[in-house]
């Protein structure tokens, strides 16, 4: 016999996983494993998504209630728990911007041209444009990024100027930040990290909302006459 009121295999293994600490982390993801800022939403979603997947358990076997009124009662639980998870969402993707934003903010003011640097820029910029159609000019060009000028060049200059694919370019000036600069390197790789979350919060609001009741048992309730 079921343990939730909506029957079926998907419904009940989400559920199940749902109402466990390794579950709603594999959900939502684990509040430890990310930036400290993030961390308390992270959290918050997960309680919300446990503690209401308990009560629509507890529903199952309420005796006070007929079926209709345990999924008019889930229906409710269910849009508390997405309530919460967007709330989350919201926060997570707020601080993934924040976090980005920082850390190319402390990279400009790091790594922007200054004008009595401009003759040895253009020489930098020169060389790299020769390594970069060279076999081993890409291992070159990191061993020069060692040099924080080199590396400012690398960090402010179009990817055309450089005659380096931009996917490449933007490799590197990730790298220049892990070298140079790895507070903001930090930043950086917790905002990629955040910016994957919103997707599996996506995807759990709809598992909530398929899984915590039945959509045409709990519409009934509106039929109920009133005496």
């Amino acid at each position: 016999m079921s343990t939730y009121l909506v029957e079926n295999p998907q419904a009940e293994g989400f559920m199940e996983l749902a109402s466990t600490n390794t579950g709603s982390n594999a959900f939502l993801g684990d509040p430890e494993q990310f930036e400290a800022g993030a961390g308390p939403d992270i959290a918050n979603a997960g309680i919300a998504l446990r503690q209401n997947v308990a009560k629509v358990a507890a529903l199952k076997n309420d005796p006070t209630r007929t079926e209709v009124q345990k999924h008019e009662a889930a229906a409710v639980l269910a849009e508390r728990t997405v309530a919460q998870l967007e709330k989350s969402k919201a926060s997570i993707e707020s601080r993934a911007n924040e976090l980005w934003n920082s850390a190319v903010t402390q990279s400009e003011l790091t790594f922007a041209p200054k004008s009595d640097r401009g003759t040895l820029d253009s020489e930098i910029r020169q060389y790299l444009r020769e390594q970069a159609g060279k076999p081993e000019g890409m291992m070159k060009i990191r061993e020069a990024m060692k040099d924080k000028n080199v590396a400012g060049v690398v960090w402010h200059s179009p990817s055309f100027l450089l005659d380096i694919n931009p996917a490449n370019h933007q490799k590197l000036k990730v790298e220049v930040l892990e070298q140079h600069l790895p507070d903001a390197y930090k930043k950086v790789v917790d905002s990629l990290a955040l910016r994957d979350l919103p997707a599996k919060y996506d995807k759990a609001i709809n598992s909530v909302r398929t899984s915590f009741y039945n959509p045409a048992l709990a519409a009934k309730a509106k039929l109920r006459v009133e005496v």
